[in-house]
């Protein structure tokens, strides 16, 4: 079976001469990263097969070529957010055990917390060529260890094998018609499992890929996008939300080339859906749904109107299952499939969410008719209002209309007769001038009686994962 190194080295032989990776002003044929990858590969075999190489990198050429040198020499990366907290990188650092840990020239002074002396640390330029024989993963070892973002508790360390990895690939390539024609740009983190699975899915058709450090900087980004005629581009739905609110006019010409946006399964707005439905002519867009312990576990190509508050249908081989206890439709999402992991990075307590090849995954969903998956929220963020069971969705997706509100989170406040009662926390957009007793007659006027929030708060941000995730838990 294919191993993820063998992504690279089939278009390497097949495309050898084709522009593969682009990164401002540096360009790398699929010849020449399969050169540097080897080199860095016959470093990375001095340590033993199986071997723990953590990467502190921010998305560069020089983050690729490391992580997948590790995958040829038979090792396994782990992948540290560049923006991670000391504590944080301690924790993981400590939870990994790495026998090495390789970092740009830009972050490495992050290294001086790690206190273990038998951690090899290495700078990039640091790696020399060496002679060393060749050797090959399993399709079952793990390829790469990536930490979940923590949304909702500590995070946990996800290993992910070559083959959980090829499977989900296939999946994106069959069902999104990746080729090798495409040129797709990239500002998403390579640290998360988004980022990443755009990455093999170019390296596998042997496309061209345009990487940006990241979303900030939107004019190059559009300057690459009409430069090269990109054909693909990835972002999470705030950024496209973002896009269409700030810089509409611009859209149209710059996307003018594009087949396919594709985003993930955090909340987008109908309405943002169908800005991009207008603007892509003859183009898609899609979305997925998953997590890091089960990539791409549905797919949704928003084609009808209808399904656009869905989140889509597995791809064969891959089962999705409501679980409740009261016999309603809706219930926690289960998955099943050759995309889930087996088990957490050395932590029984988290093991308990996969019983029998099913993860529970926390996230409250339901079905419909034709196995189509909708997302309702997390099972730890139902609010209960005197037995009345609240998502905070139901609020937030409301409130979240008026064009003020740029970010909205809804959290339980505890009060003596019902448990609890609702707390509505507002980021405001820019040189918004609403007030709080604009929001709350809004709120009258659009919500059921017990939704209604009984405290409202403007809040200058919210405390986010290193991927953009709001951490309702530090509100709680």
């Amino acid at each position: 079976m294919t191993l993820i190194s063998d992504f690279l080295e089939n278009s390497s032989r097949n495309f050898p001469k084709k522009t593969a990776l682009i990164y401002k002003d540096t360009k790398y044929t699929y010849q020449e990263l399969q050169n540097e990858v080897k080199k860095k590969s016959l470093f990375f075999s001095k340590f033993q097969k199986n071997s723990v190489i953590s990467l502190l990198f921010e998305n560069s050429p020089e983050f690729i070529i490391s992580y997948l040198g590790i995958l040829k020499s038979a090792c396994v990366a782990h992948i540290v957010p560049p923006n991670i907290s000391t504590s944080n990188l301690r924790e993981q650092i400590i939870s990994t055990n790495p026998v090495s840990i390789v970092s740009s020239h830009e972050l490495f002074p992050k290294l001086s917390i790690i206190e273990n002396p038998k951690i090899e640390q290495i700078e990039y330029s640091e790696i020399k060529s060496r002679y060393a024989e060749e050797r090959t993963a399993d399709v079952l070892d793990y390829a790469y260890l990536i930490y979940t973002s923590g949304t909702t508790s500590k995070a946990k360390g996800v290993p992910i094998t070559h083959q959980n990895s090829v499977f989900t690939t296939n999946n994106i390539v069959k069902i999104l018609n990746y080729n090798n024609s495409d040129i797709d740009v990239l500002p998403l983190p390579l640290s998360h499992s988004f980022g990443l699975g755009c990455l093999h899915t170019s390296i596998c058709v042997g496309s061209t890929l345009i990487l940006h450090k990241n979303m900030i900087n939107t004019a190059e980004i559009f300057s690459s996008m009409n430069e090269y005629s990109a054909t693909t581009f990835a972002a999470v739905p705030a950024s496209l939300t973002k896009l269409t609110k700030y810089q509409l006019s611009e859209i149209t010409d710059v996307f003018k080339n594009l087949r396919l946006i594709m985003t993930n399964s955090t909340s987008i707005p109908s309405n943002t859906i169908k800005e991009y439905k207008k603007i892509l002519e003859h183009g898609i867009i899609a979305t997925y749904y998953g997590l890091t312990e089960a990539s791409r576990s549905t797919f949704m190509i928003f084609d009808n109107d209808e399904k656009f508050n869905s989140v889509g249908t597995p791809p064969d081989q891959v089962e999705i299952r409501i679980n409740n206890e009261t016999n309603s439709e809706s219930g926690e999402i289960w998955i099943k499939g050759p995309n889930v992991i087996q088990k957490y990075w050395n932590n029984p307590e988290a093991d308990s969410n996969l019983e029998n090849n099913w993860l529970r995954t926390g996230d409250l969903g339901k079905l419909d008719e034709n196995g189509y998956l909708y997302l309702l929220g997390r099972l730890d963020d139902i609010i209960n209002i005197g037995g009345e069971k609240l998502l905070p969705q139901d609020i937030e997706s409301v409130v979240k209309v008026l064009s003020d509100v740029e970010e909205a989170v809804a959290i339980p406040m505890k009060h003596e007769t019902f448990g609890n009662t609702v707390k509505l926390l507002i980021k405001k957009t820019n040189y918004s001038k609403i007030t709080k007793t604009e929001i709350l007659s809004y709120c009258i006027k659009n919500l059921e009686r017990y939704k209604i929030p009984t405290k409202i708060e403007f809040v200058d941000d919210f405390p986010k994962t290193s991927y953009g995730k709001i951490k309702r838990f530090m509100l709680k």
